[in-house]
């Protein structure tokens, strides 16, 4: 199945599939700028060093967490434009009906290992809420500020591998 035809058409949308449409670009967008911001305060972090003025307070934890919200945020946008790494030659090999039904396990599989992480992330994120851990490192917070992008993520995952699911099953008209 060609990936790139489960992204409707602007003009065939309905307001909910545009506003899911927005949301998976937002996601994509805001990837972009985290990493583009990260890129600028190394760059300007090193600059920093060079003529003696000395580290910006921070960077190195801050781009850990900022790459890792980056991560999280192109995640479901990548799923949705169907540009995530997919290896399929058994799928080519297969009959279409059972590749056809290959791909429904498979994303349903998907949608299922989504779910799982994301309902031990909401476990773990509440755990740290309802114990009011706090990270202390060059920033202090609450612990489970970590857990909501996360498990945001997978939620719009599992969302994504379900619409797929969804479209496996009930095959658009041409």
């Amino acid at each position: 199945m060609n990936d790139t035809a489960l992204v409707d058409k602007t003009s065939a949308r309905s307001p909910l599939q545009k506003a899911y449409h927005l949301m998976m670009q937002a996601c994509g967008l805001a990837a972009g700028s985290i990493i583009g911001i990260v890129s600028i305060v190394i760059v300007l972090n090193v600059l920093s060093r060079n003529l003696g003025f000395g580290s910006i307070y921070g960077t190195v934890e801050g781009s850990e967490y900022a790459i890792a919200a980056a991560t999280f945020l192109a995640a479901p946008w990548v799923l949705y434009h169907g540009a995530h790494v997919r290896v399929d030659l058994l799928l080519q090999a297969l009959p279409n009906a059972y590749g056809r039904y290959l791909e429904m396990g498979i994303t349903l599989l998907g949608a299922m290992v989504c779910l799982c992480f994301g309902y031990y992330l909401l476990a773990t994120g509440s755990d740290a809420l309802s114990r009011g851990s706090v990270v202390y490192k060059s920033f202090v917070f609450p612990e489970w500020w970590t857990f909501i992008l996360p498990t945001s993520c997978f939620a719009l995952l599992t969302l994504e591998f379900l619409r797929r699911l969804w479209r496996l099953i009930r095959p658009r008209e041409s």
